[in-house]
């Protein structure tokens, strides 16, 4: 479960948040942040090969302790459950992203326009390389949430988005522009990973659903 929210979490496609059903948060066990840094990496990149193999549901813990040379024991000395393991890695990649859109905010003058198309841009470069783990990532995304925005300032939103290039004026639009931007961005990423576009043609119709919203519709 993530328990700490950034507007940015919202901004870039992440209202796809798998909560865990237990209400606990899941992390690892504190043996595992104890392992030296070689092992970590042989354990989570056993992960990344077992999650691209089958969706995430299926995973199988025996196919990432053969991998990652460990005990299926050891395991569950690391993570108290499979979901702990999901959860783990889903929150890396979050925070991976995340400071990926804070620096394109920043780069573009925090134009979320802008730094909604030079992310998709870029992290598509990363994710095609290996689109089936990212695929299954989303797939398991499977229930819906939106961060609660409403007690977040206004002013800790500039920080983020340029608010005075923008015509908004209460929170609640920011909270539905941020979701339509979003959905927009998630579902185009998808189209392209899942090849039902070429990414030339889905970045050019990306651009386009982004220039659509900046305009409005009526004149």
């Amino acid at each position: 479960m993530i328990d700490k929210v950034t507007p940015c979490h919202i901004i870039y496609i992440y209202i796809y948040i798998y909560y865990d059903k237990r209400g606990g948060e899941s992390m690892p066990t504190s043996t595992y942040y104890n392992l030296s840094a070689d092992k970590k990496e042989r354990i989570e990149k056993a992960v990344k090969k077992e999650f691209a193999r089958v969706p995430l549901i299926d995973m199988s813990v025996k196919n990432i302790v053969t991998d990652a040379k460990i005990a299926r024991g050891s395991f569950y000395q690391y993570f108290e459950t499979r979901e702990d393991l999901i959860n783990y890695m889903l929150e890396k990649e979050f925070e991976k992203e995340e400071a990926k859109f804070l620096e394109l905010l920043s780069q573009t003058n925090r134009d979320i326009f802008k730094a909604s198309y030079i992310y998709l841009t870029n992290i598509l470069e990363t994710q095609e390389k290996n689109s089936a783990y990212y695929i299954n990532i989303f797939l398991y995304l499977r229930e819906t949430k939106i961060f609660p925005l409403k007690n977040i300032d206004l002013k800790d939103i500039d920080k983020y988005i340029d608010m005075q290039s923008i015509n908004i004026t209460s929170m609640d639009e920011v909270y539905a522009t941020i979701r339509i931007i979003s959905i927009i961005t998630f579902s185009k990423k998808m189209d392209i990973l899942n090849k039902k576009v070429t990414k030339e043609k889905g970045l050019s119709e990306y651009r386009q659903e982004l220039e659509i919203i900046k305009k409005g519709l009526l004149r």
